[in-house]
């Protein structure tokens, strides 16, 4: 019994031993996680202490955290953005105004980035890397759209500067309209005690003007009004299609009279009046004053002539007129005694001449074509000393074809019938 009790003791005895060894070990294992919050503490209140003692290191630490947001070297807003573009792509929902505006932040950012890497690259010599990489397949779309949106752009300034040139170039074609001009050549004028005139110390020239040379159907909508000369060229020029109304001894002071002028086509008299308010036509010559030499003086033809060249204008807003010089007389019908000579007749051109206004008012001397030397009709050309012989019409006739200009409907229209530009 007795050897019973003392081996409980001795076990009891070593339990008690071991408890004695093992508990401080556990313990001290408990103690362990304690010991290491106790040491993280300690660290975080140095760390805070040092902050707190250096000021100038918390604010260096808080000044390159705003920098390094702002420039945004590490793609913080390109992330921010390509996590909203996936969000509008998986919802299919109309980003908001605020993330739209945030998506406009974060391409020029992407396009800044783009830009540093690249200097980066350049100065590493190494091959940049483009920024859309870090945003992979997510950015796609959205930077194909912004180049479609920049081409877009391009194409519309392109088509805005066309548009401009065009303007440009019209406003400059409206500015380069060309306008003929009436020359004059100046003399020494004579002496006279004629009511009927006085010399005007100057001779009227064609008006300058690049007229076209024109083929015989130009005539097709001209109509002549005039003298006996005007019935010449109705008769031996051969420009059958115009419309001729012209008698012997007509004046402009009887042109457009209710009496009328014979329409050759028809041998009946026609009023002007109401042929010329009725009928439209595309050209208009005038040739007259030889009949008007003893007739008033030249100040009151010219008050004639621009009075029924304005009204001929009212009625044939879109006629080109030609106000034709009377031909010279020869040197034996030259009478300077009478009020039937060349000086008169210069005197009465150089004011028909005056009414040219070389855009649709143009003068057309075909002296130059008929006179001597010495400014009179060549007797040669002439039966009479006034009116020219038949078979020299012609030459009357090639001189209108080359003096062409188009009327403003010819202009409208499209083509230009065959005409030549006259050289």
């Amino acid at each position: 019994m007795k050897s019973g009790k003392k081996a409980r003791r001795k076990e009891t005895g070593r339990e008690a031993e071991v408890q004695k060894h093992t508990q401080p070990q556990d313990s001290a294992a408990a103690g362990e996680p304690e010991r290491e919050k106790t040491t993280s503490r300690r660290r975080l209140e140095k760390v805070g202490e040092a902050l707190y003692n250096c000021p100038y290191l918390l604010a260096l630490l808080v000044t390159s955290a705003a920098v390094l947001f702002c420039s945004d070297e590490i793609g913080i807003r390109t992330v921010c953005a390509d996590a909203q573009a996936v969000v509008r792509r998986v919802s299919g929902a109309d980003a908001p105004a605020s993330v739209l505006a945030s998506d406009k932040a974060a391409a020029s950012a992407a396009g800044e980035e783009k830009i540093l890497v690249s200097e980066k690259a350049d100065d590493q010599e190494q091959p940049a890397v483009p920024a859309d990489n870090i945003a992979g397949d997510i950015l796609e779309e959205t930077e194909n759209a912004g180049e479609c949106k920049a081409e877009n752009n391009d194409i519309k300034e392109k088509n805005d500067f066309d548009n401009v040139s065009y303007t440009d170039k019209n406003a400059e074609n409206q500015e380069k309209e060309i306008i003929g001009t009436t020359e004059f050549v100046s003399y020494e004028p004579v002496e006279t005690d004629s009511p009927y005139y006085s010399d005007a110390g100057k001779v009227a020239l064609t008006t300058t003007y690049p007229y076209t040379k024109e083929n015989i159907s130009y005539f097709n909508d001209a109509a002549f009004l005039g003298d006996s000369r005007t019935l010449g060229i109705s008769d031996y020029a051969g420009l059958d299609e115009a419309d001729f109304y012209c008698d012997s001894g007509m004046t402009i002071f009887k042109i457009l009279d209710p009496e009328g002028a014979t329409y050759r086509k028809t041998g009946r008299k026609e009023d002007l009046s109401r042929v010329l308010q009725e009928k439209r036509y595309g050209k208009i010559y005038i040739m007259l004053g030889m009949n008007e030499l003893g007739y008033g003086n030249t100040a009151m033809y010219l008050d004639k002539y621009r009075e029924v060249v304005e009204q001929i204008r009212k009625w044939q807003p879109d006629a080109v007129i030609y106000i034709m010089a009377n031909l010279h007389v020869s040197k034996e019908k030259n009478n300077t005694e009478t009020e039937f000579n060349n000086i008169n007749i210069n005197d009465k051109n150089a004011a028909a001449a005056s009414l040219a206004n070389g855009k649709d008012i143009f003068y057309l001397d075909a002296n130059p074509l008929f006179t001597d030397e010495d400014g009179f009709l060549d007797a040669e050309l002439t039966f009479d000393g006034v009116h020219l012989y038949a078979q020299h019409y012609d030459r009357w006739r090639e001189f209108l074809m080359e003096h062409g200009v188009e009327n403003k409907v010819a202009q409208k229209g499209s083509g230009n019938d065959g005409r030549d530009t006259a050289e």
